[in-house]
């Protein structure tokens, strides 16, 4: 409508510029006949390039379903959480192990390159047989079941175990909250770069009617260059603006596809749900105490762990007791006339001096227990500082986005007044100018701090 009534103006100042140039002539002269009104001025045509749509991403995002799938198939770190919790139970089913039966087979074929011929006299009839001793090749296997009886430190492993398993576990569901923070903070990104982007073509496309109104003004004799001049100045500050946003956008993009695993940037499509977002991260922390917090839950469980550490060590110095029995077969005989054997043993094993290894261990395991202890307080005090900040943010980004309405709608207001005060002659072009400046700074803080306050109900 501004731009209409400007149009307008200039085009009633053309018309009635030629009949104020007659009335000053001392002698008036014969008129020709009277000429074809000046025709309208063409419209405003938007042909900037830079007033296209930056180019779409490689691939778009169409759902928040489709980025969980993607990030969880994707994401390094969650693979390498989920391996951790493998890798525990396999551990675990190695120190259970330890308290069951072992059964071994053993197996040798002996050839014996040395070898010495004796006679040997029969004491029946008195003859004399020569014989090769040792005999060559011995062949042996044996078949030995081993079963601890006195294990308490192989015992208390398993238990030790089990802790490990479960410290893996809440660490993957720490993993997987921080990938869906990671992924929700990425598209709440991606979106607000793009209505950035949208909102500086909007500033910029604004500002070149301008500049283009104001040349149709200097050329009907309305105006000076330096009107001219200013608002190609607005101009250039507009396009700065929007190509910085671009960029914005494109890293934004960037991130996320990074975040959904791929070296592709990702767009978000236009229907997007970020309240589905926001519950979804909301169940995923189920709004629980601070103590249920999966990173804390999993550096409690480390602590624990150390702890029993302290205890194994000291179990290096229990005795142990293994009952083993042994079934032998040879190619030669073994005992008086058979070539077989079987054989039943207890052992039993008191540790008496190793050197200080015991001690030394259990000195080392008592100072991880005070590392996991500092990591443990620092890390609940800074959840604690955390969940207030979070609260606070949200009462902050609400308050901001009101503020931002406030000023944007006084903005508008400014530009109007200074629009209409520059048609009627009372205003600057520096006022125009400024004026238009405001009124994108505005529109850009609006737009930024709309997504602010998604952002901060989805941290909180």
């Amino acid at each position: 409508m501004r731009a209409r009534s400007l149009t307008s103006l200039l085009a009633a100042a053309a018309v009635f510029a030629p009949l104020g140039v007659s009335q000053a002539q001392p002698k008036p002269e014969p008129q020709p006949a009277p000429a074809a009104p000046p025709a309208a001025p063409p419209p405003i045509e938007e042909d900037d390039a830079m007033l296209k749509d930056i180019a779409p991403a490689p691939k778009t995002l169409t759902g928040w379903r489709q980025a969980l799938a993607l990030a969880s198939a994707e994401d390094p770190d969650y693979s390498i959480a989920l391996f951790e919790i493998e890798r525990s139970k396999g551990e675990e089913r190695q120190a259970l192990a330890g308290t069951l039966p072992t059964l071994t087979g053993t197996g040798s074929l002996t050839f014996h390159i040395v070898r010495s011929d004796i006679d040997i006299i029969d004491q029946d009839t008195g003859g004399i047989t020569t014989t090769t001793i040792p005999p060559s090749p011995v062949a042996t296997a044996a078949l030995t079941l081993r079963q601890p009886l006195i294990a308490p430190r192989v015992w208390y492993s398993i238990g030790t175990a089990e802790k490990a398993t479960d410290a893996a576990t809440v660490s993957a569901e720490d993993q997987k909250r921080r990938l869906v923070g990671n992924v929700s903070e990425a598209i709440v990104s991606v979106v607000t770069a793009e209505r950035i982007a949208e909102t500086n073509r909007v500033g910029l496309r604004a500002a070149l009617d301008r500049l283009k109104l104001q040349k149709r003004r200097l050329e009907l004799g309305s105006g000076t260059q330096l009107d001219v001049v200013r608002f190609q100045q607005d101009v250039v500050a507009a396009r700065a603006t929007l190509v910085s946003g671009d960029e914005d956008l494109r890293r934004s993009r960037e991130s996320l596809g990074l975040a959904l695993g791929s070296v592709e940037a990702y767009g978000v499509a236009k229907d997007i749900s970020l309240d589905e977002i926001q519950a979804t991260v909301k169940k995923i922390c189920k709004g629980e105490s601070l103590e249920q917090r999966a990173d804390i839950r999993a550096l409690r469980l480390q602590k624990e762990i150390s702890e029993r550490a302290v205890t194994d060590a000291d179990l290096r110095y229990a005795p142990t007791a293994d009952l083993s029995s042994t079934a032998q077969y040879s190619s030669e005989d073994l005992i008086g006339d058979k070539n077989y054997s079987w054989s039943v043993q207890g052992l039993l094993t008191i540790p008496i001096w190793d050197g200080g290894e015991r001690y030394g261990a259990r000195r080392s395991a008592v100072a991880v227990v005070r590392q996991q202890e500092e990591r443990l307080n620092a890390l609940e005090r800074a959840a604690r500082v955390e969940v207030v900040q979070a609260d606070r943010a949200v009462v902050v980004a609400t308050q901001s986005l009101a503020i931002a309405k406030e000023s944007r709608d006084l903005a508008a207001e400014t530009d109007r007044l200074a629009q209409k005060a520059f048609e009627n002659g009372a205003g600057t072009s520096f006022d125009l100018v400024d004026s238009a400046r405001r009124l994108r700074e505005a529109d850009l803080a609006l737009a930024v701090r709309e997504l602010e306050l998604v952002r901060a109900k989805i941290a909180s």
